[in-house]
C-alpha cells in the first residue's frame, strides 16, 4: 500500500532528532503553547484556534529557512508539502491549515521554538475516517488517549513518530484494550504532538467537552 510506504519512509529518512518539550502557560480561554520543534521531523499540531487564522503561515511565520511541512492527503495517500525559503512560504498550498484537530510532519533544518497563541476549545469533534489520517487532540493536554476519550474501534492503529530513532511507535486496540510497544497502555502523546491514526471501520467522532 502506497500509503504504508510513506510511513516507511517518513521513519527511515528521519535521523539527528533531539525531543520534544512543551509549556503550556494558561488553561483559561485564551492562553499559548510554547512548543520545542526539533531538528528533522516531527509530527506537529495546533491545539489552540489562533487569529485571524490558522494558516501555517499565521502560526509559523519565521522557522529556519529550509523548513518543510507535510499535509497527508488521504484521497491519495500522498502529501501537500510547502517549504520556507529565503523568507516566505512556498509550494503546493501556502494557505495550508493546522486547526485545531488537524496534523502535520514538519521537517526543519536546525531546532526551533514554535509559539502556539489562541483560545482553548470548549467543545471537539475530529472525525476519524476510514484509512489513515493524521489527528491530534483539540485540547492542550498530555494524557493517556482512554482518557482523552479517544473512540478506538476494534483493529485500529495509532502510530506515534520517535523522533529520537525515525520509527514509530506502533500500538493497536484489540478485544477492548491497547496492546503493542507502549507496553498494554494507551498512546499518550505530547502537547502539541500529532499521530496518524489506521481505522478500519466507518468514520468514526473524536468528540469532547472541556470546562476551564
Amino acid at each position: 500500500m502506497r500509503t504504508k510506504t510513506l510511513l516507511l519512509t517518513a521513519a527511515l529518512t528521519a535521523a539527528g532528532v533531539a525531543s520534544s518539550m512543551a509549556q503550556v502557560y494558561s488553561v483559561n480561554v485564551v492562553g499559548y503553547v510554547n512548543k520545542s520543534v526539533p531538528k528533522g521531523f516531527y509530527m506537529l499540531s495546533n491545539q489552540l484556534n489562533a487569529a485571524p487564522n490558522n494558516k501555517v503561515a499565521t502560526l509559523i511565520p519565521n522557522p529556519p529557512n529550509g523548513t518543510f511541512v507535510f499535509k497527508f492527503n488521504p484521497a491519495n495517500g500522498g502529501y501537500i508539502t510547502i517549504d520556507f525559503a529565503d523568507g516566505a512560504w512556498e509550494g503546493d498550498d501556502v494557505d495550508m491549515t493546522l486547526n485545531p484537530g488537524e496534523g502535520v510532519f514538519i521537517q526543519s533544518p536546525a531546532s526551533h521554538n514554535v509559539t502556539f497563541v489562541g483560545e482553548v476549545q470548549n467543545t471537539s469533534d475530529v472525525p476519524i475516517a476510514k484509512g489513515f489520517s493524521i489527528v491530534s487532540s483539540v485540547l492542550p493536554q498530555s494524557a493517556p488517549l482512554d482518557q482523552l476519550l479517544f473512540p478506538a474501534s476494534q483493529g485500529d492503529f495509532v502510530f506515534r513518530f520517535n523522533p529520537a530513532n525515525g520509527g514509530y511507535i506502533v500500538d493497536d486496540f484489540a478485544d477492548g484494550a491497547w496492546e503493542g510497544d507502549s507496553g498494554g497502555v494507551a498512546p499518550t502523546p505530547d502537547i502539541s504532538e500529532s499521530f496518524f491514526v489506521q481505522h478500519g471501520g466507518a468514520t468514526t467522532h473524536w468528540t469532547r467537552t472541556f470546562t476551564p
